[in-house]
């Protein structure tokens, strides 16, 4: 669970966020998301929270850097099912 801590910290860097607006995002106060992190106390449902704070999908806290690549970043799609990536044509009319 501290490589999910860890990963939090960077997605945040990543985003040019502070921890305090990723606790503002989830409706908590900075001390107690520090807290939760330090005891690395995370539910599956509050883990689903921080993704969706944080606009990343859940498997990215547990991913480290190296293995989201740019099309990963992006808005792709990925199948539920099998998760192999979905291409999408966006066609302007």
């Amino acid at each position: 669970m501290a490589e999910v801590n860890l990963r939090i910290k960077e997605i945040c860097r990543e985003q040019g966020i502070t921890l305090e607006t990723l606790a503002s995002r989830l409706g908590i106060i900075r001390t107690s998301l520090a807290q939760a992190m330090s005891r690395n106390s995370f539910s599956t449902k509050k883990l689903g929270e921080i993704a969706d704070a944080l606009n990343v999908p859940v498997w990215q806290l547990f991913a480290s850097p190296d293995s989201v690549t740019e099309r990963d970043k992006s808005q792709s799609l990925v199948c539920p099912h099998c998760g192999k990536p979905i291409a999408l044509k966006v066609e302007q009319r």
